[in-house]
């Protein structure tokens, strides 16, 4: 095995499965009621939204939406 392999297996849940790399954060916050999304690999932010119903509808269509229109930016050095 690879360094990488052996690093990608250390993370994984399952033994024998590629851990999945971290791409993005989704933030609720419950007392205030407010959601947003920050990307890692195109580094935006998405959001904030405000209110129950808002935040129900974006915490569910988020991902998608956004993997959708995502274009990754090479890595910072």
């Amino acid at each position: 095995m690879t360094a990488a392999t052996d690093t990608a297996l250390a993370g994984s849940t399952a033994p024998g499965q590629p851990a999945r790399a971290l791409t993005g954060g989704l933030f609720i916050d419950m007392v205030g009621i407010r959601a947003r999304y920050e990307c890692l690999l195109c580094r935006t932010t998405e959001g904030p939204v405000f209110g129950e119903a808002d935040v129900i509808a974006f915490n569910a269509t988020i991902r998608t939406d956004h993997h959708a229109r995502c274009i990754p930016q090479e890595p910072r050095s």
